[in-house]
């Protein structure tokens, strides 16, 4: 008969003399498990079971970290990598994802070397949005944008990098530049007053955000304000500030006052280049030719080494018809910058703009032979012919060029289509020309200024309608250009096309500091019977009767 099974509690008790000394590893066991007359005991010790789950788990953990640091330091290239970073997750999550953003920003650079563009945009997206602050980055993810021409990616790159460079001088000089050359003058002064607050510390930090602010309020017209910033910041007796009181002075009307800043400015600064061009820009604006001559004779004589004064002092002695002495400036700027480039860029750009054929295939003769960058030169060649009136002599340059330099025909495919649409309307061969200007509209990668040019010169040929159909792909290939919507809405006017006048001057009005003399021709032809049934009309002139008396007001 075989023997009863003991129950569970008999199976706990224990006899005298039954427990044993536990030695040597099994003093560690969390359960142990022996044979008794009554069965098999089982006896657990809670205490180190769980020590031994949770030793399990730490070594499970470091194991399974060790072999993702492993592979993410060696195989994915992130060498950066700390251990303690890795084994110290999900604590330094930030941290790893720091460096693993940093990481693929290092392998972006490295794509950029070997000319991996897709793959490089692609890692300092990954990079940038995993560290944001790594500056170096963010600058090549910008600068992609830029050449993509995606302004408002560009735009919103820079914003989002702000609260990362708050305290760094070039990022912020950078951030202003931008969004000043973007119009966006109103965001400038919301995002200084951010940083500033109340702080009127004279810092250079602080400086520059006053000045960007103050520049906004200029671009949009509010002088008492930029007056009360520059005050503020101790920016009026900087050259920055100065520079900018002399717009003001000119803004407002006093014009003598303008020059005087400017050149007072300039006799204690007589190399910058900034404040020359604005002197001459401000005398010719002015009708004062002689004494724009007279700004750039002097400054060629305190700066014989630099080129653009002398080439402003040859279209001055060609603007009053001295031949003679433009011919002689010539020769020695030819003589004086035989080995600068750039100078012999803006000397055929001179030819260029005053039809003077000859000098222009002279210049890009002489670079090709000195093995220069002499493309930019031949095109001027052509230009100067048209400009010239010389259009056959244009078209038979264009053949030669593109005989002797086959691959020019990809590379400037726009700018050959643009120059024979013009050549062909100034032979008046409608139909040719229409051809050329089809397929100089269909690239993909005009910019603005290139076909404001392109309708300046097809306006001096008389074809109107065809320069209107340029400005227009200008204006929508950047809405910002104040230039090619200023001369759409001038071409408008002067062809009473009633169509889009009433959106463009609704469209300038939203930009800064709208000529007085369009605006009011606008006013005129928009009151007229042609756009009686014109939609918005009323508001449409009530604006721009108050743009006008603003601007008024000012001057």
């Amino acid at each position: 008969m075989p023997l009863p099974l003991p129950n569970a509690a008999e199976l706990k008790k224990t006899t005298p003399g039954q427990s044993k000394e536990i030695l040597g590893l099994k003093r560690f066991y969390p359960l142990s498990l022996r044979r008794t007359d009554k069965g098999w005991q089982v006896q657990i010790y809670w205490q180190r079971l769980l020590l031994s789950i949770v030793l399990l788990a730490c070594l499970g953990w470091i194991g399974s970290m060790s072999a993702a640091y492993a592979f993410v330091k060696y195989q994915r290239g992130v060498t950066e990598l700390h251990y303690v970073d890795m084994l110290l997750l999900p604590a330094r999550w930030q941290t790893y994802q720091v460096t693993r953003g940093d990481a693929s920003i290092r392998t972006a650079q490295a794509q950029l070397k070997e000319q991996k563009y897709r793959e490089a945009f692609t890692n300092l997206r990954i990079g940038v949005t995993k560290s944001p602050a790594n500056k170096e980055g963010r600058m090549l993810l910008i600068q992609f944008y830029g050449l993509w021409r995606r302004p408002d990616l560009a735009k919103q790159a820079l914003l989002d990098g702000l609260p990362y460079h708050q305290a760094d001088k070039g990022y912020l000089k950078l951030l202003f530049s931008y969004l000043l050359q973007q119009q966006d003058d109103e965001q400038v002064i919301a995002i200084a007053k951010d940083l500033l607050k109340s702080d009127q510390t004279l810092t250079e930090r602080n400086q520059l955000i006053a000045l960007a602010s103050a520049s906004a309020s200029f671009f949009r017209g509010n002088y008492d304000r930029t007056e009360d910033i520059l005050h503020a910041y101790g920016l009026e007796s900087t050259r920055d500030g100065r520079l900018l009181n002399a717009r003001m002075e000119w803004e407002r009307g006093r014009k003598d006052a303008a020059l005087d800043h400017l050149r007072q400015l300039t006799s204690e600064l007589p190399k910058d280049e900034e404040i020359y061009i604005q002197t001459v820009s401000y005398l010719r604006e002015a009708g004062r030719d002689a004494e724009a001559r007279r700004e750039s004779f002097l400054r060629s004589l305190g700066n014989p080494n630099d080129a653009r004064s002398r080439i402003d002092l040859i279209y001055s002695l060609h603007k009053e018809g001295n031949a003679a002495a433009v011919k002689s400036n010539v020769e020695e700027i030819l003589r004086d910058f035989a080995n600068n480039p750039t100078a012999l860029m803006a000397l055929a750009d001179f030819a260029a703009n005053t039809g003077d054929a000859a000098l222009a295939r002279r210049i890009y003769e002489y670079t090709k032979l000195r093995r220069f960058d002499y493309e930019g030169a031949g095109l001027m060649a052509i230009e100067a012919n048209i400009v010239s009136g010389q259009y056959q002599t244009a078209l038979e340059l264009v053949r030669d060029l593109l005989k002797e330099n086959p691959s020019w025909n990809r590379r400037y495919a726009s700018v050959f289509n643009g120059l024979q649409a013009i050549a062909h309307y100034g032979l008046g061969d409608a139909e040719s020309a229409q051809l050329f200007l089809n397929n100089f509209l269909n690239q993909t990668t005009l910019r603005a200024e290139n076909l404001l040019a392109v309708s300046k010169r097809l306006l001096a040929v008389g074809a109107k309608s065809q320069a209107r159909q340029v400005l227009v792909q200008a204006v929508k290939s950047d809405p910002l250009n104040q230039a090619a919507l200023t001369s759409l809405i001038k071409l408008d006017l002067e062809l009473n096309n009633t169509d889009t006048l009433a959106a463009s001057v609704g469209q300038l009005l939203a930009m800064r500091k709208p000529s007085v003399e369009v605006l009011d021709a606008a006013y005129r032809k928009l009151g007229g019977d042609l756009f009686l049934f014109a939609p918005n009309r009323s508001a449409l002139l009530l604006n721009l009767r108050g743009a006008i008396e603003t601007a008024r007001t000012r001057s």
